[in-house]
């Protein structure tokens, strides 16, 4: 088995990558949590300055970015959502990073990094798999709107301002469908595992 190999788990707001990341780390392996990172990193000063320079000081309640203000902000248009990432990634991919190394280092072989902001962005480079996950365009939307108490519209908004799936698809080494139960989805995992395993 190669060592040191970092596994992107990706696919468009509202598709299911938590479920699959979920899966992963309850079988013991690390997984890192790239929107987890996120909320980290937008309590360092630095990022907050940054953000609040080209957003606004609004985005900042208390010392705390509010993600519901910046999330509108960055999503009205595309201009916006990549200043976002152009602010937000060199912090997170060190913080990535820097937890991949300490997996590495404990004699992990392989870690899980779950992000809908990886294909196509910066932080590709540093990915040596990528599973895919996809589901029915309703249900995705259904899941968006449930999850952040946004609006249809928001919801479609916002998945059209992200990477387009034939983008996502065309450089993904796994495609997990997410249509049917967690029990299907853990099983297409348990194939990619073992696949993984045996590389």
């Amino acid at each position: 088995m190669k060592k040191n190999i970092i596994v992107a788990i990706t696919g468009q707001s509202g598709s299911g990558k938590s479920s699959l990341s979920n899966f992963y780390s309850e079988k013991g392996y690390t997984v890192i949590d790239c929107d987890a990172i996120a909320r980290e990193i937008h309590k360092n000063e630095d990022c907050q300055k940054e953000l609040c320079d080209f957003f606004g000081e609004d985005i900042l309640i208390d010392g705390v970015i509010n993600k519901t203000i910046l999330g509108q902000k960055a999503f009205s248009n595309k201009e916006n959502l990549e200043k976002l990432t152009a602010i937000t990634h060199p912090f997170i991919i060190k913080e990535i990073m820097t937890k991949a190394n300490e997996s590495f280092e404990n004699g992990q072989n392989f870690v899980f990094v779950n992000g809908a902001v990886i294909i196509g962005y910066s932080f590709e480079a540093y990915c040596d798999k990528f599973i895919l996950v996809v589901c029915d365009r309703n249900l995705q939307y259904n899941r968006l709107i449930s999850r952040d108490n946004i609006t249809l519209e928001q919801a479609k908004n916002r998945i059209e301002k992200q990477t387009k799936l034939e983008t996502l698809i065309e450089k993904s080494d796994f495609i997990v469908y997410n249509n049917e139960s967690i029990k299907e989805l853990e099983n297409q995992g348990e194939y990619i595992l073992k696949t993984l395993e045996n590389m």
